[in-house]
């Protein structure tokens, strides 16, 4: 299970995403994406299993969510629950 951290910034109005932050363990993630949410205009912390090797991806799960974010379902993600 990956667990991504993803900012987001405003650039000229749009939302747009900063370099995803990749966590083993979903507490970390979770911290760190509280921690980024006063850095960054929003934060998406994300579950996703994956098989890299093979290039395969569960569909993501929203655990936690922080300021502007993209529509969820824009980004191909799903909120937990």
């Amino acid at each position: 299970m990956l667990y991504v951290v993803q900012g987001y910034h405003d650039a000229s109005g749009e939302i747009v995403a900063d370099k995803p932050i990749l966590h083993g363990l979903q507490q970390l993630a979770l911290s760190r994406g509280e921690q980024l949410a006063g850095e960054c205009e929003g934060v998406l912390v994300y579950a996703q299993s994956a098989d890299v090797d093979r290039g395969e991806y569960s569909e993501p799960v929203i655990l936690a969510s922080y300021g502007r974010v993209p529509v969820a379902e824009e980004e191909g993600l799903r909120a937990s629950g």
